[in-house]
C-alpha cells in the first residue's frame, strides 16, 4: 500500500477523484438553491394567484361586517392542517377564514405593523409546521379603512420536492463521479504508459540485459528518451576509454615490475634480493588487484550478474579448512539454503573469501555463514566464536590499512577491499559483536 502511496498514477488519480467530487458536490449544492428557489417562487406564484382572488372578492360593509363575494377556489384550502391556509384581518381582527385553520389563527404579529405594504415570511402555523406567508393590504370599500388578507402555502412541499431532487442529484452524480474518476484512471494509464516503458527499459539497463532504451515514444518524451540515451553512450565511451587507459597503465607498470622481478631473482640469495623481490611481488598483486577492481566498476551489467552461495561458501570452506588444518576448525554453512545475490562470483568469492579468512584467523574453533533475506534484499553473515572487537574500534577496522593486531598476517586491506565490492553492487557492510562471541560481519546485497 505504501507502494500505491507514493506511485505518480495513485497521486494523480487521487487529486482528480478529490477534484471531481468536490466539483459535483458544489454543482449539485447550487443546482439544489436554484431549484429550491424556484420551487418557492412557483408556490408563492400559487399563493398570489388566490390571493388576487380576494383581492377582488373581499369588502367591508357600511356596518363593518366583510362582505366575501366567494372564497378562494383552490380545495387544499378545505383540507385541515393543509399548510394551504387564508384569512382576513380588520384592525387586528380576523374576519374570516379558511377551512383548513380549523377555527384557529395565523399569528403574524411578529412581522406585520400598521403601515406594512405586504411580503413573504416562513412562520409556523399554527399546527407547527412551517408555512410560507404573504400579506398585502387593500382598501376595504369604506374610506380610510383597510383590509389585510393573509395567505400561506405549506413549506413541507417545498422541502419534499428539493429532497425529492437532491436523491436523484446524488444518485446520477454518484453514478458520473465514478464514471468520471474511471475515466481519468484508464486517461492516465494511458498517458502514463511511456513513463512506465522507460523504467523498465531503466531496470533491464540495470539489470544487464539492455544498454540502451529502445522503442518510439510520443513526442514531448520521445526528447527525454534521446537524451537519456546519448548520456548513456556518453558513459559507456567514457567507460571503455578510461578501460583502455588503465590497460595501458597496467601494461606501462608491469613491463618495468618484470624486469627489477627478474633482477631480484638472480639476487634471491642475498638479503636485498629477497627484500626486493617480496616487495615487487607484492606491488604487482596490489597492481593487479586494483586494476581488476577498477575493470569491475567498468562493467555495465555488473549488477544483472547472479551467484548462489552456497557452492562458493563451499569452496572457501574446503581451501579454508586445508589452510588452517592444524587448528580444526568447524564450518556452519547449514544457514545458506537456496541463497542467491545480484553480483558476479569472482566478486562473491573476494568478499567472501576475505571474510571467512579473517574469521579463521580469530575463531577458536567454528566459522558460521549464513543468510536471510526481506524485500529484494539478501543479508549474508560471516560469524566467529574469536575474541571479537571493542566497539569503539569498528568503524576503524573498515578503514583501509587499519589492522588492530599486527601478529596476524596481511596488509590491513581486507574489509576496506569487501566495503568497496559491496558499495558497488549498492549494498553495504556492517560490524557488530556475534552471538558466537566473536565478530559478525553483515553484507547487504540484492537479492538473486
Amino acid at each position: 500500500m505504501n507502494n500505491k502511496r507514493k506511485s505518480l498514477k495513485f497521486r494523480i488519480v487521487l487529486l482528480s477523484g478529490a477534484w471531481i467530487l468536490m466539483a459535483l458536490a458544489g454543482t449539485a449544492l447550487v443546482l439544489l438553491a436554484f431549484y429550491r428557489d424556484h420551487i418557492a417562487s412557483h408556490y408563492d406564484a400559487h399563493v398570489r394567484m388566490h390571493m388576487e382572488e380576494m383581492v377582488s372578492a373581499a369588502k367591508l360593509t357600511a356596518s363593518g361586517e366583510l362582505d366575501l363575494a366567494y372564497p378562494p377556489s383552490d380545495p387544499r384550502y378545505r383540507v385541515e392542517h393543509s399548510g394551504w391556509y387564508w384569512q382576513i384581518l380588520h384592525q387586528g381582527k380576523v374576519l374570516s377564514s379558511s377551512p383548513s385553520l380549523a377555527g384557529q389563527d395565523i399569528d403574524i404579529g411578529s412581522f406585520v405593523t400598521a403601515d406594512h405594504h405586504g411580503g413573504t415570511h416562513v412562520i409556523d402555523a399554527p399546527d407547527g409546521s412551517p408555512i410560507r406567508v404573504q400579506t398585502q393590504q387593500i382598501p376595504a370599500g369604506i374610506p380610510g379603512e383597510h383590509l389585510l388578507l393573509v395567505s400561506s402555502a405549506p413549506m413541507m412541499g417545498v422541502t419534499d420536492d428539493v429532497i425529492d431532487v437532491a436523491q436523484h442529484l446524488t444518485v446520477s452524480f454518484l453514478v458520473l463521479g465514478i464514471g468520471l474518476v474511471v475515466a481519468v484512471y484508464f486517461q492516465i494509464r494511458i498517458a502514463l504508459k511511456p513513463i512506465s516503458a522507460i523504467h523498465e527499459g531503466i531496470s533491464d539497463i540495470h539489470r544487464g540485459t539492455a544498454d540502451r532504451l529502445e522503442g518510439e515514444y510520443p513526442r514531448g518524451v520521445q526528447s527525454l528518451v534521446d537524451e537519456l540515451n546519448n548520456l548513456l553512450e556518453h558513459n559507456s565511451v567514457l567507460l571503455r576509454r578510461a578501460r583502455n587507459q588503465l590497460g595501458d597503465l597496467a601494461h606501462s607498470i608491469k613491463n618495468p615490475l618484470t624486469v627489477i622481478n627478474n633482477e631480484a631473482r638472480a639476487m634471491e640469495n642475498s638479503e636485498t634480493g629477497h627484500l626486493v623481490l617480496k616487495q615487487t611481488t607484492d606491488i604487482a598483486d596490489s597492481v593487479n588487484h586494483h586494476l581488476s577492481r577498477a575493470r569491475a566498476f567498468g562493467t555495465t551489467n555488473v549488477l544483472g550478474s547472479r551467484a548462489k552461495v552456497l557452492p562458493v561458501a563451499e569452496d572457501l570452506a574446503f581451501a579454508l579448512q586445508r589452510i588452517y588444518e592444524k587448528r580444526k576448525l568447524e564450518f556452519d554453512l547449514s544457514g545458506l539454503g537456496n541463497c542467491a545475490v545480484r553480483c558476479e562470483v569472482q566478486d562473491l568469492e573476494e568478499m567472501l573469501g576475505n571474510l571467512m579468512d579473517n574469521a579463521c584467523k580469530w575463531a577458536n574453533r567454528r566459522v558460521v555463514v549464513h543468510c536471510t533475506g526481506a524485500e529484494g534484499r539478501r543479508y549474508l553473515y560471516v560469524e566467529d566464536d574469536g575474541p571479537g572487537i571493542p566497539e569503539d574500534k569498528l568503524e576503524k577496522v573498515l578503514q583501509r590499512g587499519q589492522r588492530l593486531d599486527e601478529s596476524k598476517q596481511g596488509h590491513g586491506l581486507g574489509l576496506s577491499i569487501v566495503q568497496e565490492l559491496v558499495e558497488l553492487y549498492r549494498g553495504s557492510i556492517t560490524l557488530a559483536s556475534s552471538g558466537h562471541g566473536g565478530l559478525s560481519v553483515k553484507l547487504d546485497l540484492p537479492g538473486g
